[in-house]
């Protein structure tokens, strides 16, 4: 078994990337791929600790791409897996992609405290994290700290909702990667780009985004993952028919478009329950990869 999508504490995961490459082995796990997002910071540490190790370890990247609503792109993930992190043009694109980051966390925690009386700055957001790399889980870790008497009866996955697309608290990032931008650096990093848990997004006619997707250069769709844990199935009622029926239809269409297939865990260090290797990937897609 192997797992392809991976977090560590260098974006918005739990555990160090070494600790991920302990974990993967104690489960006997044959290959994993670290995918933190918008950074490379955490791979050094995760290829020189792994590479010694009886298990393969594949240098990847996910990347929120801009929100393009005319093209249904919203809140939609990139991954780069097998990419050359020394790549000059894709380091000097991700310090950028970084800096958008942050500021759009900044701006969101600014309308939480002054538009929504949340007892919240960006300081302590970032203390939270602990990196550069602040997600919209470390918000929402200091709403629920912070504020119990607001979040009283409210589940994470609502605040999170708050904070994302859509959501009223919600900020775009004015510096961000496109779709061709975001595929054109991981191909020319020598990785292979592949669309992250197709089955979370809201489009009118999938195949007819696929196609869209694959006419810009995408080579791969996430067959296997974790839907009955993740948004926007965790805590419904909807998410034993998500994780029955999804990865048996993405499967259908990697195979109709020949796209490479992959898959993993979106492993956080635990959250929501997910462990490494919980989305069941087969040994089989490895060939794609090394």
């Amino acid at each position: 078994m192997i797992d392809l999508h991976l977090h560590s504490t260098s974006s918005d995961g739990q555990d160090s990337p070494s600790k991920i490459v302990d974990k993967a082995l104690e489960l006997n796990l044959r290959a994993i791929a670290l995918t933190d997002h918008d950074t490379l910071s955490g791979l050094e540490e995760f290829l020189s600790y792994g590479e010694e190790k009886n298990i393969i370890v594949i240098p990847g990247i996910e990347i929120s791409i801009k929100h393009e609503p005319e093209r249904e792109l919203i809140d939609i993930h990139i991954i780069g897996l097998n990419i050359d992190h020394n790549s000059a043009n894709l380091r000097k694109s991700i310090v950028d992609q970084i800096k958008g980051r942050l500021e759009q966390k900044r701006a969101i925690c600014y309308r939480l405290r002054n538009e929504f009386g949340y007892d919240i700055s960006f300081k302590e957001v970032q203390e939270i994290a602990g990196s550069n790399i602040i997600g919209r889980p470390h918000i929402v870790e200091v709403m629920v700290r912070n504020n119990p008497d607001i979040t009283k009866g409210k589940s994470k996955n609502q605040l999170f909702k708050l904070i994302s697309v859509g959501g009223s608290a919600y900020v775009d990032r004015i510096i961000e990667l496109n779709l061709e931008k975001s595929i054109e650096l991981i191909l020319s990093a020598g990785g292979i780009p592949i669309l992250a848990h197709p089955g979370i997004y809201n489009v009118s006619n999938f195949e007819h985004f696929m196609e869209m997707l694959i006419d810009v250069g995408i080579k791969g769709i996430e067959v296997e993952y974790t839907y009955s844990k993740n948004r926007p199935f965790y805590e419904t009622k909807k998410l034993v028919e998500a994780q029955k029926t999804l990865p048996e239809y993405f499967r259908r269409i990697a195979e109709k478009y020949n796209l490479i297939k992959s898959g993993g865990s979106d492993y956080h260090g635990g959250k929501k329950g997910i462990k490494i290797g919980d989305a069941n990937v087969p040994d089989e897609y490895l060939k794609s990869f090394i």
